[in-house]
């Protein structure tokens, strides 16, 4: 993504847009994928398609410079704890109702401690981007970055007040929980930690627990458990989405031999207001937090250059943007701490539905159900059952491909959203625009940001670890080096000064060849590839099957080479089974589709080309350049 731009585009009346290197007014939203707009200069009017619009220029000093990136696993929890206090003081004045309320935002301020102007600050930063890591303190990195805002002692102080003093069945005010963190930390002669401080750790600790020890388990369970069949509050699109996987009902085929590889799993996520499928995800990889990733920024981003790349020019696809609560299942593919990071930083409120309470997901179970019945109309299809499958067979009438399959879907979805629904009395599209744009009797919610940081956007809902950076670069599985990790090697950690700081790397498990690592020098994300590029491209799935065979013959791990000399000779001997075994051509079917995912990198992802080269690492583990010795001819 371009630095100089802002992360959101938002689309509405009076904004300035671009065309085709022509600056535009948008003069009136004609549709949700139309815009009426004039043009600068020469007062033309023109509808444009949404999916064809940037920005407007950045024009010297005029145009304010977006927040810059920051790494998520690397931001402190104190720090956490403040953006988190500022998004909620500010939650009523992103209410457009009230966004030119200076009574409202003088009484905010005086709750949070600060001015006005500070209030507004944040609401306008918060705005440009959408994202709670603009609220951080020290968004720059000045000022003590990666160190803890209080001491240990006052920490401790604090954590105590709020366990002990303030969450009891007495139910202390804050004030008083104020006051009384202020008083022992005096009667300490320590620093006295500021009341907006206190304030953001008590905002940062609310929730069911603390409801239960101050007002009982009953209120507890009516506040945070009122579902009762139906969903509240999803009174307009993107207020709450559901995601969950299924395996699909039709057996598919290779793209070579055409013959039966079973079936392909599908991650849905469905906006429960107006019922439209906002994105999807399919993969012959069982569900994991990577599909569950991918399924979600395929919903928050626009699909116009996804559905192109399917060359699908029939139809649109025009639902996208955050949303504000997303509900998902207790499977252990939803409960991760990348899943959980990602959805803090976009202010996605993520519920997980209670364990085997099925009702709290009946509308992704229902979207679910509609697309196993259609397709039941594809050969190969294999039904519900063997009473309904009679005897069909499944496997000889299987004649779509993996992209054949990805292609019909698209095209299913969009016949599902231009059909009646019937638990909306409409279609699920109409129902999405009157959300967005209004009617007669109901004002719209607007339509939503589009994300300019796609890029961003994949990296962060990707898996990722924490791991130190060593003279010979990382280890995750495989070495990795590049220069750009130079500056951070052996990097102290900010508070135990014996230890080495870990920095996180995500990493997408169709593909292992790269790394991605945030540097906070040039605050953006790089790719990190392979110490030893002449490595091939693999998933961690054959290189855990790799390992398995090395530990059987006796291969050390850390012999790269004869690793993934095992990677290529199984490949080989897939290729040569694949017309014959169904195990085999699935295996060497999901190669194939990891390589299509591995092509568009360079258009999604950064790249592993640098304007300089990549020199040899410093050092590299157990090597020791002393202990070689030319060659004896004798």
């Amino acid at each position: 993504m371009n630095t100089t731009e802002p992360p959101l585009l938002w689309i509405k009346e009076g904004a300035t847009i671009t065309n085709n290197d022509r600056e535009y007014v948008v003069v009136a939203l004609a549709d949700i994928n139309l815009v009426l707009a004039k043009e600068v200069g020469t007062e033309e009017k023109v509808l444009l398609k949404i999916g064809d619009i940037g920005p407007p220029r950045v024009i010297g000093e005029a145009t304010p410079m977006p927040q810059p990136e920051r790494a998520l696993a690397g931001v402190s929890d104190a720090d956490w704890q403040v953006a988190e206090a500022r998004r909620k003081y500010i939650g009523p004045l992103l209410n457009s109702y009230y966004q030119h309320s200076d009574a409202l935002a003088d009484k905010i301020a005086a709750e949070a401690d600060v001015s006005r102007a500070t209030i507004y600050r944040w609401l306008a930063t918060f705005r440009d981007t959408g994202l709670l890591s603009s609220l951080l303190p020290n968004p720059g990195g000045k000022g003590g970055k990666g160190k803890a805002r209080l001491s240990a002692d006052v920490d401790a102080i604090i954590q105590d007040c709020i366990e002990n003093f303030h969450d009891t069945d007495q139910s202390q005010s804050v004030a008083s929980t104020i006051a009384e963190v202020r008083r022992r930390c005096s009667n300490a002669n320590l620093r006295l930690p500021a009341t907006n401080t206190i304030r953001a750790r008590l905002e940062q600790t609310k929730g069911r627990e603390r409801v239960a020890r101050r007002k009982g388990e009953a209120v507890a369970h009516d506040q945070f458990d009122p579902i009762k069949g139906t969903i509240p509050d999803a009174d307009w699109p993107l207020a709450i989405v559901q995601i969950d996987h299924t395996l699909l009902p039709v057996i598919i085929v290779d793209d070579v031999y055409r013959k039966s590889i079973r079936r392909a799993w599908i991650t849905l996520a469905i906006d429960v207001n107006s019922r439209v499928c906002l994105g999807m995800h399919l993969s012959l990889d069982a569900p994991s937090s990577m599909s569950a990733g991918m399924c979600i920024s395929h919903a928050i981003l626009p699909k116009e250059r996804w559905m192109a790349r399917l060359n699908i020019t029939s139809t649109d696809w025009p639902c996208w943007g955050t949303m504000s609560v997303l509900h998902m299942d207790n499977a252990r593919e939803f409960r991760g701490q990348m899943l959980s990071m990602a959805c803090q930083e976009y202010d996605i409120d993520l519920h997980l539905r209670p364990v085997k309470k099925p009702r709290y997901g009946a509308h992704i179970e229902r979207l679910m159900g509609t697309v196993s019945e259609g397709l039941k109309t594809l050969k190969g299809a294999t039904f519900s059952g063997p009473d309904e499958k009679g005897a069909y067979d499944s496997e000889g009438n299987a004649c779509m491909t993996f992209s054949e399959l990805e292609r019909w879907l698209v095209l299913f979805f969009a016949a599902y959203h231009r059909k009646p629904h019937a638990g909306i009395n409409t279609s699920p599209l109409a129902k999405w625009r009157e959300g967005l744009l209004g009617t007669k009797g109901k004002p719209g919610r607007g339509l939503p940001a589009r994300r300019l940081d796609d890029e961003k956007l994949r990296i962060d809902f990707m898996p990722f670890f924490e791991r130190t950076i060593q003279n010979y670069g990382v280890l995750i599985d495989v070495h990795y080096y590049h220069d750009v990790l130079r500056p951070w090697i052996n990097t102290p950690h900010p508070e135990f000064n014996k230890h080495r700081r870990k920095f996180p790397f995500h990493r997408d498990p169709r593909d292992i060849s790269v790394l991605y690592f945030f540097d906070e020098i040039a605050q953006r994300y790089f790719s990190i590839p392979y110490r030893d590029t002449s490595l091939p491209p693999v998933s961690i799935w054959e290189l855990r099957e790799a390992y398995r065979r090395a530990d059987e013959k006796g291969i050390s791990r850390e012999n790269e080479k004869a690793v993934f000399a095992l990677i290529n000779e199984q490949r080989e001997i897939e290729a040569e089974a694949a017309e014959k075994t169904k195990a085999a051509r699935r295996a060497q079917q999901r190669r194939t589709q990891h390589a299509v995912a591995r092509k568009h990198k360079d258009e999604d992802l950064p790249n592993v080309s640098t304007p300089t080269s990549t020199a040899p690492p410093p050092g590299v583990r157990g090597y020791d350049p002393d202990a070689v010795a030319p060659l004896d001819d004798e």
